[in-house]
């Protein structure tokens, strides 16, 4: 699949106008990573892009924060995105500030530590075991019913995406 097929797949989910003229300016991978976490909401909310785009730009976008069927570790990442079937374990200590999605079946395990500041939107069937510790914090948005462990200064909220 190539990038400029993106365009396409989005006008069929309604994307607004001003995005639709990003994505004709720049159809770059890079450029692309950036407008899904620029507008993680409506990509949250339409499930943008799907599973198989995704799987088409596999080990190519994990540079620019998009993670599919990843299993490894990462640290201190300040803007990630994990989908499919990723197992990984995350670490954020010191001053890093981070926001992550977790969507479809993933599973994470999550240090904060420090004074680390960590965000995380969870979506689908993933599942999250966090533990925070020190003066970190970590803020979950929780969009179904999915699995949240934690232990330490972590506020869990149920969302819903407004229709």
């Amino acid at each position: 699949m190539k990038t400029n097929n993106i365009l396409n797949l989005a006008k069929k989910q309604n994307l607004c106008k001003d995005y639709q003229e990003k994505m004709k300016n720049d159809s770059s991978l890079e450029s692309l990573c950036q407008m899904y976490f620029e507008g993680d909401d409506w990509s949250m909310e339409n499930d943008f892009p799907d599973i198989e785009t995704l799987r088409a730009f596999k080990g190519k976008s994990d540079i620019y924060g998009l993670h599919t069927d990843y299993i490894g570790s990462n640290k201190s990442e300040f803007e990630a995105a994990y989908f499919g079937n990723s197992i990984v374990v995350l670490t954020y200590d010191q001053f890093s500030i981070g926001k992550l999605i977790l969507r479809h079946d993933t599973k994470a395990k999550i240090k904060a530590s420090g004074n680390a500041i960590l965000i995380i939107n969870i979506l689908d069937n993933a599942e999250v075991d966090i533990e925070c510790m020190e003066k970190a914090s970590v803020t979950v948005f929780q969009y179904d019913s999915n699995q949240v462990k934690s232990t330490g200064n972590v506020k869990v909220y149920k969302s819903t995406f407004k229709r």
